[in-house]
């Protein structure tokens, strides 16, 4: 069995999408002071490799802690898609991949974007999904979605087409992802499970992605 970790770390320096609140961390107790350590965490629930429920952009839909775990957990499939033209990625490039993606639960797209991670280019110009690609998307049967990059809908999106069609459909959307070149082209079990909070739209993951006999599978 290999893990491959697929996930940014959590820092007070890290980057993060314009207006989203640096995470800010103090001691509540320290071991010299008190004889045991706690801290203090505030941050976003869209901080760094993170994943959306329905309920981050849909009225009324499901919440974190009102998705069963196995929402979380699941067979995963990685598509070669650095090479996207004009930042898009398009339906007609997708349907290259339908036995693929038929046959999993998880699609992550691998741009390699995010090799511009801490660069003022990670958020902007990234590849993103095309309305077309995630309508067919929505109606494939998959348990969610993910890519290394910050979104799936372009920088300048006011509208998010693609995270309202993918979260209506019931999908989760995980962003931020690092380190896909590091899972093989056949299956593997992609594990995102976040914090069981309450109401919340989102939440930060450590996302792994399990090697062993199920990528035969």
């Amino acid at each position: 069995m290999r893990i491959v970790d697929l996930s940014h770390p959590i820092t007070s320096e890290m980057p993060l999408w314009p207006g989203t609140p640096a995470p800010e961390f103090s001691d509540l107790h320290t071991i010299s002071r008190d004889g045991f350590g706690e801290r203090w965490l505030q941050l976003s629930s869209h901080t760094g490799t993170h994943l959306d429920a329905p309920a981050h952009i849909v009225e009324g839909a499901a919440s974190i802690d009102r998705l069963p775990v196995d929402a979380f957990i699941g067979k995963g499939v990685v598509l070669d898609f650095r090479d996207a033209p004009n930042g898009a990625i398009t339906l007609e490039a997708l349907l290259k991949f339908r036995m693929q993606i038929e046959q999993t639960e998880f699609l992550l797209f691998h741009t390699g974007w995010s090799r511009f991670w801490g660069r003022d280019e990670y958020n902007r110009g990234y590849p993103a999904l095309s309305a077309e690609a995630a309508e067919w998307l929505a109606g494939a049967g998959l348990k969610g979605v993910g890519i290394d990059a910050p979104s799936f809908d372009a920088g300048d999106s006011e509208a998010l087409p693609v995270h309202r069609c993918l979260l209506g459909a019931g999908l989760i959307l995980i962003e931020n992802l690092t380190a896909l070149d590091q899972l093989a082209s056949s299956f593997f079990l992609l594990s995102v499970l976040p914090l069981n909070i309450a109401g919340a739209e989102a939440c930060p993951t450590r996302a792994v992605g399990i090697l062993s006999s199920f990528s035969q599978l």
